[in-house]
């Protein structure tokens, strides 16, 4: 068992051997949880940055237009079935 002290600011320190056991490393971002007297970190698994695509205004700005014309569309039709949102 290790064991490793609350700071004056409530902060700890993982023991090396399991941050490395872990592969916890700076920046890592972890989820706080309580269980009864228990704290459990558990590290959040962030998605790897090449799945997103990097889209500029001429990808984002069409699909913003369709979808507030599909919106307007909607606040008309159920205007239209005297169904009023606003």
């Amino acid at each position: 068992m290790q064991r490793t002290k609350v700071s004056k600011k409530g902060q700890v320190v993982i023991p090396k051997g399991i941050r490395d056991r872990l592969g916890l490393t700076p920046g890592t971002v972890l989820k706080v949880t309580v269980e009864g007297r228990k704290v459990i970190l558990e590290p959040i698994e962030e998605p790897p940055e090449e799945i997103f695509a990097k889209a500029g205004a001429k990808i984002t700005e069409p699909i913003l237009h369709e979808a507030k014309a599909m919106s307007d569309k909607t606040k008309t039709l159920l205007r239209e079935l005297g169904i009023h949102l606003e």
